[in-house]
């Protein structure tokens, strides 16, 4: 059957449409998530257990939090496959039950192994990360993916030889730029960022092939914080890319939450504490959270609420815990608990526990009511011990009392 010239215009022309329409549902459901970096506000966590998970990230809601960052391990999806990938997908949707968005991590710069990013290993690699971006990149728990947690905090770059230093750190790039190709292969609407140590860390060829800049912050001075900041907000301008900070908060290195939270905030900046609970391996160093809901640190809850310290000498008020005489009162009821005796001689195994605890607890809450004690030596929580405690030493709470009364002293300028 002959097909006139204008009957086959007619069908060229549909099959436009139609294919202009194919790919346009193409380029719509390849579409990236559009998401607002600085609403993020973030903590780095895990917990296999779902209970346990719901009650701790519950804790997190009290003061907002709405992402979750965690560590996954190539080692273990080599060891138990696709349980491992079971859990990971269980943990996510734990998160978004709760109201989080997660942002899990694939690979991890922190005591690299130098064989994982030689080219021979990259199939084993992308295995991994194809078998955890397929089962996580439809999931509405997902916030986006962090290809590799701190590529160049590792033995392998800082205890490299000078002249070998250059040719490990490009090796981790090309490993890097692989990854992130991999991922966005398999997903290619999924968000994905890298989590730079620093502002100074960023790298561009990667750095240009993600979708948000994401770097850390634990430096030690305010100066230091600033430029880590600044240097960061030049790179997403510079690349036209939203930036946030994925990791910061560091007792033990001078990095105090408020304070850099402080800066991400100043800044309209997402940002990720390391960690939301108080346990493990950085127990003493890192955390929000104690297991029971309580707190380390209420400074560090007030500024994730954007309020902070006065640190300024000339508007900063002292506290007077004898304005009102109490410290003098509390004095006089320390003096009337600790004399007790027999009708001849002393005998401490004659004080009353009671009044000696009642007497400190009025002496405690006036110097932490006013912050004249270290917060992490509350002397209530010794005096509760004391409560609980039926074999309590009566000794050990009189020395105790004595030593609270002197320091009531001192702050009271009393003598």
């Amino acid at each position: 059957m002959k097909v006139s010239k204008v009957s086959r215009a007619v069908v060229a022309f549909i099959s436009l449409i139609a294919f202009g329409a194919v790919l346009s549902a193409k380029q719509a459901s390849a579409a990236k998530p559009e998401i607002d970096c600085s609403k993020i506000r973030g903590a780095c966590y895990f917990c296999g257990d779902a209970e346990q998970a719901r009650r701790e990230l519950g804790y997190g809601k009290r003061v907002n939090l709405n992402a979750v960052r965690f560590w996954t391990s190539q080692g273990q999806y080599e060891k138990r496959g696709d349980d491992y990938i079971a859990d990971i997908v269980k943990f996510v949707r734990v998160c978004d039950e709760s109201g989080y968005k997660c942002m899990p991590i694939l690979f991890n710069g922190n005591g690299l192994n130098p064989a994982t990013i030689e080219p021979d290993a990259y199939p084993k690699a992308d295995a991994f990360a194809t078998a955890l971006v397929n089962a996580l990149k439809d999931e509405p728990g997902l916030l986006m993916f962090d290809i590799m947690n701190e590529p160049l905090c590792c033995p392998y770059v800082n205890a490299a030889p000078k002249e070998e230093r250059e040719a490990r750190v490009e090796k981790i790039w090309a490993f890097l730029r692989h990854e992130i190709a991999v991922v966005q292969q398999v997903a290619p609407d999924a968000l994905t960022t890298v989590g730079y140590t620093t502002a100074w860390e960023i790298e561009e060829s990667t750095a240009k092939m993600l979708d948000v800049l994401s770097f850390h912050d634990y430096n030690d001075t305010r100066e230091k914080i600033g430029a880590n900041f600044k240097l960061a907000q030049e790179w997403g301008q510079k690349l036209n890319k939203q930036v946030m900070n994925t990791e910061m908060g560091c007792l033990a290195r001078a990095n105090p939450y408020e304070l850099v939270l402080k800066f991400s905030n100043e800044a309209n900046m997402g940002w990720f504490v390391f960690e939301l609970m108080i346990h493990g391996r950085c127990i003493d160093e890192h955390g929000v959270f104690y297991s029971d809901g309580t707190i380390r640190d209420a400074g560090t809850i007030a500024a994730m609420f954007g309020c902070y310290r006065n640190r300024d000498a000339k508007t900063v008020v002292p506290t007077n815990p004898n304005r009102e005489g109490k410290v003098d009162r509390a004095l006089a009821l320390l003096r009337d608990a600790l004399k007790e005796y027999t009708s001849d001689a002393f005998d401490y195994r004659r004080s009353d526990k009671k009044k000696l605890l009642d007497a400190c607890e009025v002496g405690a809450n006036l110097l932490e009511a006013c912050e004249l004690v270290p917060m992490s030596e509350l002397p209530t929580t010794q005096i509760e011990a004391f409560r609980n405690d039926p074999n309590a030493d009566l000794w050990e709470i009189r020395k105790f009392a004595y030593r609270l009364a002197k320091r009531l002293e001192e702050v009271a300028q009393i003598f």
